[in-house]
């Protein structure tokens, strides 16, 4: 800690990078300013470090002090880093070098699914996750999706049964339950709260698709 405060000292710009956020935190380098980690860890984040502006970001610059939620963002904070000392020319070499193509904004949201290049092949199942991703707390209905994503309701089950094997709700419920088990492990939130956050209509009934899911309680989870 002390090195590293030594070093923001001296130095010109000093980052975190995914987990290393938390390094700078402790160091007391983000006091007043805004960062970011990986999504997994953004809630236990803002509890250890209250003083800091905690955003959801996919890379966070504030002063001299850059932070990072993963290792793809890396690459795109880089090449703004390079491109806005360097110039565009020397960023677009570098990018070269790399064969990466960068296609996001720093205030883009870390998404909870990733969807690499999926959404090239079929934006229908892009946007349908999106979608659910976007509405965990209030979950929208397959039909609902299906008409948003531009397709009738049965052409979405064929898209998700081609693409990865389970139907759309099925699939929906994973994503609600895997936002939940976070939520289980990494805060000490009411399961009443945690029920409410990821569209479950009681803690009794999120409690029972949670045991089915992962073969425990929530509470006996987190106990554990």
């Amino acid at each position: 800690m002390a090195a590293l405060r030594r070093a923001a000292g001296a130095a010109r710009a000093i980052g975190g990078v995914e987990a290393g956020t938390w390094l700078l935190g402790r160091a007391g380098l983000l006091q007043g300013r805004a960062a970011t980690t990986h999504w997994e860890d953004l809630e236990d984040f803002a509890v250890a470090f209250p003083e800091c502006d905690v955003r959801p970001d996919r890379y966070v610059i504030d002063g001299p002090i850059f932070t990072a939620g993963g290792a793809s963002p890396v690459f795109d904070l880089m090449l703004h880093l390079i491109r806005t000392r360097l110039g565009i020319a020397v960023a677009l070499d570098v990018a070269s070098v790399f064969i990466y193509d960068q296609a996001r904004a720093a205030t883009d949201a870390q998404p909870l699914v990733s969807l690499g290049r999926l959404d090239g092949y079929d934006p229908r199942l892009a946007q349908a996750i999106r979608l659910m991703e976007a509405h965990v707390e209030r979950p929208l209905t397959v039909a609902a999706i299906a008409r948003r994503a531009g397709v009738t309701a049965r052409t979405l089950e064929k898209v998700f049964a081609t693409a990865i094997g389970e139907t759309p709700g099925a699939y929906y419920l994973r994503l609600r339950l895997n936002a939940a088990r976070r939520l289980v492990l990494d805060t000490s939130e009411p399961m009443t709260d945690i029920a409410a956050r990821t569209g479950f209509s009681s803690a009794a009934a999120f409690s029972r698709a949670f045991s089915t899911a992962f073969g425990k309680a929530p509470s006996r989870m987190r106990a554990g």
